[in-house]
């Protein structure tokens, strides 16, 4: 296992997330086999592990202070999060801290995160002066070290650490190779490089997506390009973790493995050796035709919107984008509740033109539309099962 420096600790550079535990058939952890992937996690070096309130419907943090309570509390370091978006006051958040120590069965948290930070919750950390009180945590003993996870534009990361970069010692973003130009990975990236704040890294394959890529066309190039470098077959998944291992200033890549399989494998990925040359090119290639291959190119210009049977259609094609980047699973969310949340589809498209007229991009909208509404009637069938 590597490991990184922080604060004189060493921490594995393979965090385990405890957001997609192995479940049973109710939709419940499962025990036995989440306790498996625990004790090969530590057996194979693992000492950071990730939970949060929400996670598994709280049941996440009640697993945690279950199986964790029996190794040494110095032995690992624990990460849990203040989901300040629920919280209408204070006193709120107060009390699920006290609730979150409860259930984890721990006196303290080794990393204790803002969760989820973005434009909308950041006015309620502010009314509510949670920052002050985080640090209070800190100065307490409750909470050795502070940071914020965050789905924010690079503007607000900036304003944070600017006004509070004593505060927050380190940053969890959404990061890998698809996302480096796709959203503002990369921006967000650069500015905790900029104040110097160790990046945890999330959704490093993008729920699974850059686990098996859903494009042969970008699947072959990184196959050729380990033939290049005289590697073995490398798998997709090795690609993506071996990136983020190699960017300067990313302390854990934090992945919520769902198997022992990919615990095992991720385990070895971590001691393979760096990527070459040819395979970073390769790894901006794929995702480029990834982008290709799985999105619609739409730009969301809106030209189209004299749409007479009123379908949102750059609304429609961003879902869509969104959801084929997440191989249409969703953790808080139901696909059929997002797209139906969007009006009109396909069903109501009259085939007049009009939209295709207007399209910079020349899309051809009506046939897409319909692909695109084959797609998650199908995705959709898929999850009641």
């Amino acid at each position: 296992m590597v490991y990184s420096d922080f604060n004189e600790l060493k921490i594995s550079k393979l965090g385990l997330g405890m957001m997609r535990l192995p479940q049973t058939p109710e939709k419940k952890i499962d025990f036995e086999d989440s306790t498996k992937m625990i004790d090969m996690a530590i057996k194979g070096g693992i000492n950071y592990f990730d939970t949060a309130y929400r996670y598994h419907d709280g049941e996440s943090e009640v697993f945690v202070g279950e199986i964790l309570s029996k190794y040494p509390r110095e032995s690992y370091y624990l990460a849990d999060k203040l989901p300040a978006w629920i919280c209408k006051t204070r006193q709120e958040a107060e009390d699920i801290f006290a609730e979150q120590l409860k259930r984890c069965k721990t006196d303290y948290f080794d990393f204790y995160l803002l969760h989820s930070v973005d434009e909308e919750s950041w006015p309620l950390i502010e009314s509510f002066e949670l920052v002050d009180y985080i640090k209070g945590l800190k100065e307490q003993e409750l909470v050795r070290h502070l940071g914020l996870s965050v789905h924010c534009g690079p503007e607000l990361l900036e304003m944070i650490f600017a006004n509070h970069s004593d505060v927050f010692e380190f940053v969890q973003i959404q990061l890998n190779y698809f996302d480096w130009d796709y959203i503002n990975a990369k921006e967000l990236y650069n500015i905790a490089r900029k104040y110097n704040k160790p990046v945890i890294v999330m959704e490093p394959l993008r729920g699974g997506t850059l686990a098996n890529l859903p494009s042969e066309r970008a699947s072959k190039v990184l196959k050729e390009a380990s033939e290049k470098s005289n590697m073995s077959p490398c798998s997709d998944a090795s690609y993506g973790l071996r990136y983020l291992r190699q960017l300067e200033g990313v302390m854990i890549i934090l992945s919520g493995m769902s198997t022992v399989q990919q615990l095992e494998d991720n385990i070895g990925i971590m001691d393979a050796q760096d990527l070459t040359e040819t395979e970073l090119t390769a790894v901006s290639e794929a995702a480029q035709i990834l982008r290709e291959d799985i999105l619609v190119p739409c730009t969301g210009c809106n030209y189209c919107y004299e749409c007479p049977s009123k379908i949102n259609i750059p609304a429609i094609f961003k879902q869509y984008n969104e959801s084929a980047i997440k191989s249409f699973t969703y953790i808080w969310d139901s696909l059929e509740d997002l797209y139906n949340k969007l009006g009109p589809n396909a069903t109501s498209c009259i085939k007049c033109g009009n939209c295709e007229a207007n399209c910079p991009q020349k899309i051809k909208i009506t046939e897409v539309l319909q692909e695109v509404h084959q797609r998650f009637s199908e995705e959709i069938a898929k999850g009641k099962k």
